[in-house]
């Protein structure tokens, strides 16, 4: 190994366990792989990387994908169709039981309503903001052209599906959200 290779940044961290950005980021965040803060951006040594591994139970990841939707149709066929690409799903019917999911489960993505009771979608963006939760976010709506898009749009970048979705769209955000990619004729 050369001696610029003794360090990697987050990118080269997840290429090398085979996992999402994001998940480096978070394990970083919480302390639980051993990395270190360079300016704004976490470092790892490849050593303790390796060591830290090694003390890792070998299972293979499955993706968990957080669905906060009011409608239970809509909550039903994402559950659908994400389970038969293996995700585990977690559900929640407004934003403050997305809230309460989060801070039990660690998620790679969520799809996220706009428009619900109790916490509207761009309350709960602000919310996970300031929890500094940065799992990607698609946000799902049957009204693209609400003011709580422009709301939602506040608070970082993130994709917009239209209600009613299809199956592709879906595999589309997962790629764009998590870099998980199949092929459509795959999944039927």
């Amino acid at each position: 190994m050369t001696p610029e290779k003794d360090v990697l940044n987050v990118q080269e961290a997840a290429r090398f366990l085979g996992v999402h950005i994001e998940t480096i980021r978070r394990l970083a965040r919480n302390s639980k792989i051993p990395a270190f803060k360079v300016g704004r951006g976490w470092r790892i040594r490849m050593d303790a990387l390796l060591k830290w591994a090694d003390t890792q139970p070998i299972q293979s990841h499955q993706n968990t994908i957080l669905v906060v939707d009011d409608d239970n149709a809509v909550q039903t066929s994402m559950r659908l169709i994400l389970e038969r690409l293996d995700f585990h799903v977690l559900e929640a019917s407004d934003g403050a039981g997305g809230l309460t999911l989060l801070a039990q489960n660690e998620v790679d993505a969520i799809f996220l309503d706009l428009q619900m009771p109790v916490m509207t979608g761009p309350a709960f963006l602000m919310e996970l903001r300031r929890r500094n939760i940065d799992s990607p976010v698609t946000l799902i709506t049957g009204y693209p052209d609400s003011e709580l898009v422009m709301e939602a749009s506040h608070f970082g970048p993130v994709t917009l599906l239209v209600k009613p979705m299809q199956k592709e769209q879906i595999l589309h955000a997962l790629k764009s959200m998590i870099g998980y990619s199949v092929n459509v004729s795959e999944t039927d």
